[in-house]
């Protein structure tokens, strides 16, 4: 699993915004600072490389955390490198683009959605305090035909999802060129099925597992579309098998059904594009909607991380809900010179409402913003104010010169304790020396 938390954290450790386009570049950084997790302070040292040319970005990085409190003295942090998962934070990144229908990208995942999000929503690595994941995605699309595929590790995956897509009328020029129909397949080989308390060799929750599938069928149907407008309908009937060790709990076989509208559209200020979309869905008993998000890698173990005495996983948890209706909905809006913002919310039967918002700004006056705040399973107002609800990151970049900056991160990350996960807070400030040859 990985240090950094579920977020824009895609945004925020995506390939240097410094890394401008050019034929052939090559350069790298490094960042020496101070952080602080909870009570435990630590020296951050990070020496970083990369290489670009049109088609390749490939980076490379060794982040180093000195511990600076305890009784064992001054100390490389050992968790960051007591796993085979974690000698991949060496490769910070690996982007091939050799053409506009090929894109294959191995690193931290930058929230990957499948689809509609129905089965892989907003999935990042970036949960875990102590283990590091670096995911690969590949993606080849012509005017008909597309393909995805996803997994979360490389090294010891759990995770393996897949989507193509056809498009009957890709290629001609008329408004229904967006009809498409989809399969998803997906599944997690070791999802747990439940805790028998303490941690492992490698610092992990013991737990019982078994595997589940997921596959979903989807179609976009075009209801009008103008110069600058669109308006596609949209629909996911998906399927969920679990195995015998979760038939008590949710049933073996489940599944749900999506119905949204997705609304595109230039926003009021010039330059910009606003896309909305609203879903119902239709959930049997067991059945989780968008299964793989942003916290999946805590929620599969604690599905209320905030009821650490409490420790349903993720299904277990889903088959408890007895209210078999929900909605989403999301809104994305880009502008000019690099604005972003996404809002998702869901309020999915009684599990509560959840809310995520991810903000990236151009730089202005040598300062630019990248975030991402995120609440689950909110069922009162009281419960906004827990930590262990709360998914959040921010990072200020003031930029100095041409060469050095100042960083300034805050955010929640999750550690494996023996009575489940512990939510902890982390704060880092640094300066970053930048060369390019």
């Amino acid at each position: 699993m990985k240090r950094v938390l579920a977020c824009a954290f895609a945004l925020c450790f995506a390939a240097p915004a410094w890394a401008a386009s050019a034929a052939s570049e090559v350069g790298g950084g490094f960042d020496l600072g101070l952080g602080v997790i909870d009570s435990d302070f630590y020296a951050l040292a990070d020496a970083s490389v990369f290489y670009r040319t049109d088609s390749l970005q490939l980076g490379g990085h060794l982040p180093l955390r000195l511990m600076l409190t305890g009784d064992d003295g001054v100390r490389i942090r050992r968790q960051d490198w007591d796993e085979i998962s974690d000698v991949t934070r060496l490769l910070r990144y690996l982007d091939w683009h050799p053409s506009d229908e090929v894109h294959l990208r191995i690193g931290e995942p930058t929230g990957v959605t499948l689809g509609h999000g129905a089965i892989v929503d907003h999935f990042y690595n970036a949960t875990d305090l102590d283990h590091y994941k670096t995911s690969v995605r590949f993606s080849w699309q012509d005017p008909r035909f597309g393909l995805e595929v996803f997994s979360n590790d490389i090294v010891r995956w759990e995770i393996l999802a897949a989507r193509a897509s056809f498009k009957p009328m890709g290629g001609t020029t008329s408004w229904v060129r967006d009809l498409q129909v989809a399969l998803t397949l997906a599944v997690d080989r070791a999802a747990p099925t439940g805790s028998s308390g303490g941690l492992d060799e490698t610092n992990q929750p013991i737990v019982l597992r078994s595997p589940i599938s997921l596959y979903g069928v989807d179609a976009d149907i075009p209801l009008w579309r103008g110069a600058q407008r669109q308006v596609l309908l949209y629909t996911d009937v998906v399927g969920m098998h679990h195995s015998p060790a979760f038939a008590e709990a949710a049933g073996q076989n489940t599944g749900g059904w999506h119905l949204g509208v997705r609304v595109q559209m230039p926003a009021i200020a010039p330059n910009t594009d606003l896309t909305v979309r609203l879903e119902g869905v239709y959930m049997g008993h067991g059945y989780v909607p968008g299964y793989f998000d942003n916290l999946y890698e805590v929620e599969r173990f604690e599905a209320q991380a905030a009821q650490n005495t409490d420790q349903r996983t993720k299904v277990a948890w889903a088959a408890q809900n007895n209210a078999p209706f929900g909605l989403r909905g999301q809104l994305d809006l880009v502008a000019e010179k690099g604005l972003r913002l996404t809002v998702l919310a869901a309020l999915l039967g009684d599990d509560g409402l959840s809310t995520q918002l991810w903000l990236a700004t151009p730089e202005y006056a040598g300062m630019t913003l990248r975030g991402h705040w995120g609440q689950q399973h909110l069922q009162s107002t009281a419960d906004m104010r827990a930590i262990a609800r709360t998914a959040a990151l921010a990072e200020l970049r003031y930029r100095i010169g041409a060469a050095l900056s100042v960083v300034m991160q805050a955010g929640t990350r999750w550690e494996a304790k023996d009575d489940g996960y512990a939510a902890r807070r982390e704060f880092i400030g640094a300066a970053r020396l930048e060369w390019k040859l």
